[in-house]
């Protein structure tokens, strides 16, 4: 393994993506707007307006909007390759270690998203979304749920053929505690009903009955009312089902403080919204939260929630509380090692505890990752600025042990890294070719555990 470091390793995207939008104007994304983006529309919505054609109405708003606040706000801090600050600020331990990933466009499928673990004995199934990203090419999408399987507990998994469960929306998946298994997802038709399907084998699924949630008395911290919802995920409790679902926020304005409403059923088909179980942050959820009953009884709920420090840059990992009394009260958010988008946990017979998650690049599409929770001496932090850069600090590892990658692309980003020491650190700089389309895709994964951050 050779000496251990402490690593700074800075990522410079470059100014390829800085081009001009297509619309009557010319505008252009620059830094300090695309940061401005960032954080009023999240990650994934900033990039669709970085890459479209064309503009939307809605799109040239936001573009405007956070081109004023540039122009008449503070500053941005340049990006120069270099470090500054307190580099190790904010540094986590690195708990969970990637498994497998998978890309989309592959084995003829389009833009896969969403994933959804469910056991079925000694096999792994991993339920996802085959869908379209308008904004590429994309072939070989039907828009319904499609599987791969693993039967070494996640560390392979191979396409299943056919449709798992006829519905455009994506799923959550459990096994149910009286036999079979049960999914839900939205299915439209006068208002998009919140619907129950079910399975003997825990393979095919058969559509059961569902209904209209009207989510408008959920409410962010600004008092904003909830649209469409999210996909929910759902648990079994006392009453009968616990469900959260948070607000997608499609009619809505920026700058987003999206949040999460509860659903509650007594018999998985028919339900509620509950006001008293909405969680409201100051920061937004991103995207589709997790809600699961692991091992040991307790409900945890993993948040996607989008928080960059603006005066460090530090990104935190996905935020999670935990509950042991059916939902009723919940522990304080505390900090995940790594930030992903979608969650979905999976506690297996053998004692692993997955955790998959998702991604997304403009020249590919989304992803499908599966990581297991594992100790480890290594501790990380990771910081933002403008999509132009990350900055990892690494501790515990030396340089050989780090591989940068960005997981929608499969490619292997560590040859193109500049290292330099000082002192006790390594500064390494990754400098993107032109083009480049963010860096929700890009892990640092340290050591044979391939821990990431």
């Amino acid at each position: 393994m050779g000496r251990k470091f402490s690593v700074v390793l800075v990522i410079s995207l470059g100014f390829g993506l800085l081009g001009a939008i297509n619309v009557a104007s010319a505008i252009v994304v620059d830094p300090p707007t695309k940061s401005c983006l960032d954080k009023t529309v999240g990650v994934k919505a900033a990039n669709k307006i970085v890459s479209a054609k064309k503009l939307t109405k809605a799109q040239t708003a936001q573009v405007a909007k956070c081109k004023s606040s540039a122009s008449s706000g503070g500053s941005t801090s340049g990006t120069t390759g270099t470090t500054t600050g307190s580099s190790a600020a904010g540094m986590v331990s690195l708990n969970y270690g990637l498994l497998a990933y998978i890309g989309s466009q592959q084995a003829g499928l389009g833009n896969i998203s969403d994933p959804a673990l469910l056991q079925v004995g000694g096999t792994l199934r991993m339920f996802f979304k085959n869908g379209n990203e308008p904004q590429i090419p994309i072939a070989g999408f039907d828009n319904k749920i499609h599987s791969y399987i693993s039967t070494d507990n996640g560390k392979t998994w191979t396409l299943e053929s056919g449709v798992r469960i006829d519905v455009t929306s994506p799923v959550t998946v459990r096994a149910a505690e009286s036999g079979g298994y049960e999914a839900w997802g939205w299915v439209s038709g006068g208002g998009d009903a919140m619907t129950r399907f079910t399975s003997a084998t825990g393979s095919d699924f058969i559509k059961g009955a569902g209904n209209v949630i009207n989510a408008s008395a959920c409410k962010s911290a600004d008092g904003i009312a909830a649209g469409f919802l999210g996909d929910p995920q759902v648990v079994k409790v006392a009453s009968g089902y616990l469900a959260y679902a948070h607000d997608l926020a499609a009619t809505g304005k920026a700058p987003f403080k999206r949040h999460m409403c509860a659903l509650t059923s007594t018999d998985g088909s028919t339900w509620v919204l509950d006001t008293s179980k909405t969680l409201a942050p100051q920061n937004d959820v991103q995207t589709n939260p997790e809600t699961y009953r692991n091992a040991s009884g307790v409900i945890e709920q993993i948040l996607p929630i989008d928080k960059i420090d603006p005066q460090t840059n530090l990104r935190t990992g996905m935020q999670i509380r935990t509950s042991t009394n059916d939902g009723a009260s919940w522990s304080e958010l505390s900090e995940l090692s790594f930030f992903a988008a979608d969650p979905d946990r999976l506690d297996l017979s053998n004692g692993d505890s997955l955790l998959a998650f998702g991604g997304f690049d403009q020249q590919k599409g989304g992803l499908l990752g599966v990581a297991k929770k594992i100790s480890t001496a290594y501790k990380a932090s990771r910081t933002e600025s403008d999509m132009q850069t990350v900055v990892w600090t690494i501790s515990g590892a030396s340089q050989a042990d780090i591989k940068i990658k960005n997981l929608c692309l499969n490619s292997d980003l560590t040859a193109s890294i500049k290292f330099a020491t000082s002192g006790s650190n390594i500064t390494a700089t990754y400098a993107a070719a032109a083009g480049g389309h963010g860096n929700s895709c890009v892990y640092a994964l340290i050591g044979s555990e391939q821990a990431i951050k």
